[in-house]
């Protein structure tokens, strides 16, 4: 097994990761794209391309969750981000599960301690 062979794995492992946990939430409701996160797409979007890659957004065929297409490389997921969950810490993991560090992340960062501190 090669050195690309393992970091595939790894990749792979944390998306696994991800998509049993998403398996574990209910969703509550359908998407409402009127409480899209769209300064938090545009930040991971910018991040994306930076490094090669971008970023599709839609939904899953029921309308429960955003369902987004990662492209990196030769490297391809769909992400799903359900409404109930923060869409922006969703992002960040997102960008951590794809190695994705530059200064869009930060802005991604910069989002989510705002979105904290306007909720609480």
């Amino acid at each position: 097994m090669g050195a690309n062979d393992r970091e595939f794995d790894v990749k792979e492992n944390k998306r696994a990761k991800r998509r049993e946990q998403r398996s574990r939430r209910a969703a509550n409701a359908p998407v409402d794209w009127s409480a899209f996160d769209w300064l938090a797409a545009v930040a991971l979007t910018k991040a994306l391309v930076t490094c090669g890659g971008c970023l599709r957004i839609g939904t899953t065929r029921d309308g429960g969750a955003w369902a987004l297409g990662v492209y990196k490389g030769d490297d391809y997921a769909t992400e799903y981000v359900r409404p109930n969950e923060d869409f922006t810490a969703s992002l960040l993991e997102i960008a951590g599960a794809w190695e994705i560090t530059d200064q869009y992340v930060l802005e991604l960062e910069h989002l989510t301690q705002d979105a904290k501190r306007k909720g609480s």
